[in-house]
């Protein structure tokens, strides 16, 4: 989803395409912290205000790529209190919300919402686009093919890539009427130079039955595509021979025909009653709740209202019950709800001016999280106990617009829409709450048993799609 404010990015007829000037001539600013509240155990350590507009982060090693309205753009963050720009690949884009990169074949996946291709913006445009980017020479990125959808808010890497799973917005002119929303569209990406669409939608009927709006995917440490909308999050093995709960009969999972998992309804991010969607997802294997491992999740909820008591959560379910089928099975009259462990909020909390709605979060690798929270800023949470977050620092400034937070080798990453990036780091005992080490309950997904093709690092000539 957006936020709503930014949606008037869309109309300004004086968006910038190239690389900002300063942006070549001026570092970060210097260490002073901007004016706000930021807790004593958060240490500012630079900001780079030439990318505004900044909406989504990734890594690859010590490279940063940041996805802004105006472009890609490469910074090296070896030293993140002097991030170096590296490259750019300017641009209009929108959306782009969680910018994914598959870091075996070097490749940056810029997702089109169809809402970023008319002016003014509109949900009724049929399809989205997703661009295939080599950004193996950060100084020089290259796209190097692209893939005409009906979805396009955002995609993401399942199978360790060999498809791509591309999500939202609400339902578009030519999509059926009774839909609420746009299922997941898959792209077979085994070829990244000829990706080709799947047959057939992901994640219908998700909603009681009804099919609605899918928000993002995120993949947790099994390989397991967890779909995050309205009205539910629901798990799918993508890769190997499963049993499905729903059909009782077992099938082998591929990224183009996934098997059910686990998960389901959620009374919060309910587009049609509430004005909102569960935004994105994340299932820690390693934490627990009465004994057990693996069954926490972690969610946002983003709805982007004045009244705090209807603001968007950021929300902890059970996944206990949900393994046998029940939330495909779920319908209006006998409607299936995940177990909500807790809800949070910055309300009242310490650093708080007001409210906001939760956005993007993620996890350090031991149940502490970097939580968005649009104009209150940065959150970290310690959720040891699910049922009870605990706040263990803040990082507000007072014109922030914060949509994501990134943990990156000590360091938070800030994407901000108007203050560009920030860098933050943990001091004292926040820094120390557990190992930092990723999940260990499984073992690490192993690599590619075939090859995937090699990337054709020829100058590409398929620039079909061009900005108005």
């Amino acid at each position: 989803m957006k936020r709503r404010r930014a949606l008037a990015v869309l109309a300004s007829a004086s968006l910038a395409l190239s690389l900002p000037a300063a942006a070549a001539q001026r570092g970060p600013s210097g260490p002073t912290p901007p004016a706000g509240a930021i807790s004593s155990n958060v240490r500012f350590v630079a900001n780079i205000p030439n990318l505004a507009t900044a909406i989504s982060i990734n890594f690859l090693g010590d490279t940063m790529f940041v996805s802004t309205v105006h472009g890609i753009y490469s910074y090296d963050v070896s030293d993140p209190a002097n991030p170096s720009l590296l490259g750019a690949l300017p641009q209009y884009i929108w959306e782009n919300e969680d910018v994914e990169l598959d870091a075996a074949r070097k490749l940056l996946f810029i997702s089109r919402d169809p809402r970023g291709f008319t002016s003014p913006a509109t949900t009724a445009f049929p399809y989205g686009m997703v661009q295939v980017v080599d950004v193996s020479i950060p100084h020089a990125m290259v796209e190097k093919s692209q893939i005409l959808l009906p979805s396009g808010h955002t995609t993401t890497c399942v199978d360790h890539c060999r498809y791509l799973w591309t999500a939202g917005p609400a339902t578009g002119a030519t999509q059926p009427a009774d839909w609420g929303g746009r299922p997941v569209f898959a792209t077979d990406l085994r070829d990244p130079m000829s990706p080709k669409q799947c047959p057939h939608a992901i994640d219908e009927h998700r909603n009681d039955g009804k099919t609605d709006y899918t928000h993002d995917v995120q993949v947790d440490a099994r390989g397991i595509a967890w779909i995050t909308g309205s009205g539910g999050i629901r798990g799918y093995w993508v890769s190997g021979k499963h049993r499905d709960p729903v059909s009782g009969k077992t099938k082998t999972a591929t990224g183009c025909d996934p098997v059910p998992y686990a998960g389901g309804g959620t009374d919060l991010g309910q587009l049609a009653t509430k004005d909102g969607v569960m935004h994105n997802s994340w299932r820690d294997l390693n934490a627990s709740v009465d004994g057990r491992r693996g069954d926490v999740l972690y969610a946002t909820e983003e709805v982007t209202v004045t009244n705090c008591n209807q603001s968007g959560k950021f929300a902890i379910y059970d996944l206990k019950g949900s393994y046998g089928g029940a939330g495909w099975r779920s319908t209006k009259t006998k409607p299936y709800r995940l177990k909500v462990l807790s809800t949070w909020t910055p309300e009242k909390r310490p650093g708080s001016s007001g409210c906001d709605s939760s956005h993007y979060f993620t996890d350090r690798g031991d149940q502490v999280t970097a939580n968005a929270f649009y104009t209150q800023g940065t959150r970290i949470l310690d959720l040891h106990n699910p049922r009870q977050p605990k706040q263990i620092a803040y990082f507000r400034p007072d014109d922030a617009d914060t949509w994501a937070a990134y943990w990156h080798k000590g360091f938070i990453f800030i994407a901000d829409f108007q203050r560009g990036v920030d860098v933050i780091q943990l001091t004292g005992a926040a820094a120390k709450v557990g190992t930092h080490a990723a999940p260990t309950l499984v073992a690490p997904i192993s690599l590619r048993t075939k090859p995937l093709p090699r990337l054709d690092t020829r100058p590409s000539t398929t620039y079909g799609w061009l900005c108005a």
